[in-house]
């Protein structure tokens, strides 16, 4: 790696170390409510029992049913609080539901560890069918873009429409520049500033992208004896990734299409997870392929991408996402 490269990437692991987030942030006056200290940007959780197992999500709004899947590997600082900046917004045209996927945040998981997409996608129904819920709008950040894609894929006849945020499942990119970020910031012993480095790394917006609050709530989920159950566990059967599974799903897309569902695909220009190490600029070679891949036979296939947007554009531009994402599914819903 060039030497300014490696500068800028121990600027950022000692930014992140040193900074770190201020701890008085997360001491918390004792609550009656569980709930309350894990919701953010002025929002209410709702705890509720889908097949037994406790799942946090928030929900707003009336009209057309609308799922968002944050993404993410399986940790507490993934959870529905990546969309906080987006339910309100949304609700004004949508009965929004926002949830902690299966076994993040303070959603609980079967003691199988079976981690694997196969059983998300299962889980995903039987939220939707506990929420007395017909078809649904289903977006989905990154990891939970390829939830929400394999969703539509074994359960068409529930989906109206499908939006894919950050690639999702794949990219070509044999070293990104995001791997590289990961690595320096896996460096940093405390877990907290560890991933407050990468979630910022992974944004083009870093001073904004993210807020003490949102690694208060995290934090405070983390120490709830649920998660700690999950934790203690050391799942290995985390969602699946590179050809070997990808390959055969993605040729099934190639071939079927995702079954006549109207797909937008949304990219952030600048996302470094899908920015080649060997690329001076961004090139978004995964998102391309995507496109390419899920258009192959879908006419109904758009794409949108935001300049000067990381991995995480539906934060980041917020209220231009809301926007592009109500007018998609209003341009579909009147057909």
């Amino acid at each position: 790696m060039c030497n300014p490269c490696r500068a800028w990437l121990l600027l950022l692991v000692l930014l992140c170390a040193a900074s770190g987030l201020d701890r008085s942030a997360l001491a918390r006056e004792p609550q009656t409510d569980p709930v309350a200290p894990s919701a953010v940007n002025g929002l209410s959780a709702t705890l509720s029992k889908v097949n037994g197992l406790t799942v946090r999500y928030y929900e707003a709004g009336e009209g057309d049913a609308l799922i968002l899947l944050h993404g993410g590997r399986l940790t507490v600082f993934n959870s529905a609080n990546m969309w906080a900046r987006n339910v309100d917004g949304l609700a004004k045209d949508f009965h929004v539901y926002a949830l902690d996927r299966y076994g993040y945040g303070m959603t609980g998981a079967y003691p199988d560890d079976d981690f694997t997409y196969e059983r998300e996608v299962s889980f995903l129904l039987e939220f939707i069918d506990t929420m007395k819920l017909d078809k649904v709008h289903l977006a989905g950040n990154s990891s939970g873009a390829a939830v929400a894609l394999l969703f539509s894929l074994a359960h068409p006849e529930r989906v109206a429409t499908l939006t894919l945020i950050a690639v999702g499942p794949h990219t070509p990119a044999s070293l990104s520049k995001g791997l590289i970020m990961r690595e320096a910031c896996n460096n940093i012993a405390d877990e907290q500033a560890s991933w407050s480095c990468w979630m910022q790394a992974m944004t083009y917006r870093s001073d904004t992208t993210f807020d003490k609050s949102f690694f208060a709530a995290s934090e405070y989920m983390k120490n709830l004896p649920a998660w700690k159950a999950i934790e203690s566990r050391k799942v290995t059967g985390t969602p699946q990734s590179g050809d070997d599974y990808w390959g055969p799903q993605l040729a099934r897309i190639r071939d079927e299409g995702v079954p006549n569902l109207p797909v937008m695909l949304v990219c952030g220009q600048h996302d470094n997870l899908d920015w080649d190490a060997g690329d001076r600029i961004p090139q978004m070679k995964g998102c391309l392929s995507l496109f390419n891949t899920l258009g192959e036979n879908n006419d109904k296939v758009k794409l949108v991408s935001y300049n000067q947007a990381g991995h995480f554009p539906y934060r980041e531009l917020a209220d231009q996402f809301n926007s592009d994402l109500a007018h998609f599914i209003h341009y579909w819903s009147d057909r």
